[in-house]
Formats: structure tokens, sequence, C-alpha cells
């Protein structure tokens, strides 16, 4: 007797597992959490097996469910190679290679990695997007994407992988603050300001990763959280309402206000930068586009240069 359940199912089934709770996973398919649970228990039954262990904290896989994750993912990339096989119109080809860049890696960046990628697969239509890392690295295992540029922590199952960066964080300062008289800011120099920081959801490896930095060393401050990126929170910061401590892309923006200084523990809190690509690929182009990206970034990058007060 066959078995019924559909894609949306599995998707749905992948994002909680990966995400490690129903209400992350519901944030980054941009879904509301009930129709989402209800999908994943229609997947159950259809299976008749519990693919979660349900706890107050989130969710862990069973042993069915770590065997039907494997199952999903394949049949996801499979279900995204078949559209695209026919999407070309028998042309012999899917279209352009769809590549993913982490925000961590600066606009600038960006633009000669497109220019080292091109001269590395010379005739091959490319699609670069930037994204961060948590819908980078699904959208790789799923087959949306062909090869990407990713921040870790994060979980890399079923991807090869190559080291091609190490984006250091900095710290972002009101100017008039006395730490930003220094060339060199450590966090536990900060005590006065609270630290604008990410939500969980928006990396749970990373956010947990550095909590636990933060722990070993001593560092417990006031948190703000507020999405990553926004030109508001250099705003604030130029009022004097708190710090950060981003990288990559943030430290092109310039607020009147904000002054940017080396962080002490920058480097030990660094997003590694990580070429990454479906396991199985015969075709090379992984391996020659991670070398292209390892020349571009230069693997284990010092933290950027200080800059002064913005304008």
């Amino acid at each position: 007797m066959a078995v019924a359940f559909d894609l949306r199912q599995l998707r749905y089934f992948v994002a909680v597992a990966e995400c490690g709770s129903f209400r992350a996973a519901a944030e980054r398919l941009h879904v509301s959490q009930p129709p989402l649970s209800r999908q994943v228990q229609e997947l159950e039954r259809a299976l008749g097996a519990r693919l979660f262990d349900r706890l107050a904290t989130g969710v862990t896989l069973t042993p069915a469910g770590r065997e039907a994750l494997a199952r999903a993912r394949r049949i996801l990339v499979q279900a995204e190679q078949l559209g695209e096989a026919f999407a070309a119109g028998g042309k012999g080809h899917g279209g352009p290679l769809r590549i993913g860049v982490t925000f961590a890696v600066t606009v600038a960046s960006r633009k000669r990695l497109a220019a080292a990628w091109q001269r590395a697969l010379p005739g091959t239509a490319l699609d670069i997007e930037a994204g961060p890392s948590r819908d980078l690295i699904p959208a790789l295992k799923e087959g949306r994407l062909e090869f990407a540029l990713v921040g870790l922590p994060g979980d890399l199952t079923g991807l090869e992988s190559r080291e091609v960066h190490a984006s250091p964080l900095a710290a972002a300062l009101p100017a008039r603050h006395p730490m930003a008289r220094r060339r060199r800011v450590s966090l536990l120099d900060v005590t006065d300001l609270p630290l604008f920081w990410i939500p969980r959801s928006h990396n749970p490896h990373y956010h947990d990763f550095c909590l636990r930095y933060f722990r070993s060393i001593g560092y417990r401050p006031e948190t703000i959280v507020v999405e990553p990126g926004q030109l508001q929170t250099l705003e604030r910061i130029a009022h004097g309402e708190g710090w950060t401590i981003p990288n990559g892309a943030t430290l092109e923006t310039r607020v009147r206000g904000v002054a940017y200084r080396e962080l002490a523990e920058g480097g030990d809190l660094a997003i590694r930068v990580v070429a990454a690509w479906r396991a199985g690929d015969g075709s090379g182009r992984g391996e020659r586009l991670a070398e292209a990206a390892a020349r571009v970034l230069g693997k284990g990058a010092p933290t950027p240069r200080k800059a002064g007060r913005t304008a």
C-alpha cells in the first residue's frame, strides 16, 4: 500500500529538524506555527513513525526521524533536479549555476568573487545571491543552490566543504564613548552599555557558540535583540543607546556618530566562511569555485584595519 505524503511535508520536516524547534522553522519558512506542526504530524501518521521527541526547549530527532531526514533530503534534491531537467527544455543543462554568499562577506568582496568565479568557470552563467547562512545551508541540501559560501558554526552534514576565510568581529561604539578613544576594545571593557545582539533564530549554531564564549570569559551583558544588518541599529548606537560587534558587510556601513574599533576577542568569535557544495558532485566545479574563493578572500585574513570616526 502506497504511503501518502507530499514534498511540502518533507520540506517542513527537514526545516524543523535543522532549526531544532517548530518556532524557528516557522520563522525560516515564513509560515505560522500551527499549520507547520499539523503538516509534520500528518507526515508522521503517513509514515507510521514518531519523527521527533518534543521537549520544552525544542525538538530532537528520534532514530526513525534521523533515517527519515537523510531520505527526505535525497528526495527533495531529486525533485528539484527533476524540475530543472524539464525547465531546461531539453537543452542539456538546468540554466545558470546558482551560488549563495553569506552576508559575512562584504559587498566589495562579492564583486571580486563573481569575477574570479567567472574566470574559474568560463562560459558558465552564474546566478549569485546574498543571504544569511541559516537559509543558504538548507538551500544547498535541498538542491536550490549548487554552491555557497556560508558562515560557521553550522550543520554541513551531507556537504563537501573547505574553509576559505575567517571573518573576525569588530566593535561598533558610540563615537563619544570613552572606549572609542582606544585602538582595541575588549568585550569586558564596555560594561555601561547594552549589547545589540542577534535573535537565536537568525543562526542558532553561531548564537549558542557566542553565548558559550561570553560565559567562558565572564561577559554577561544586558542584551537588546535586533535583526542583523539594520541601519536603525547603527543610528541607535550613534545616539548612545548601546553597542554591537558586527562583521562583514555591516562594517562597510558608515553612520555619523559610530566608531568601529578592533575587538580583542574578534578572532575568537570570528565567523568561519566555508565554501560548501553537495557531496557526490563529480563535475569538479565545487573544488574550482572553492579554490577561487580562497584566493580572493584569503583564509584566516586578519581583523580589518581600525576605522576612524565616521563623518
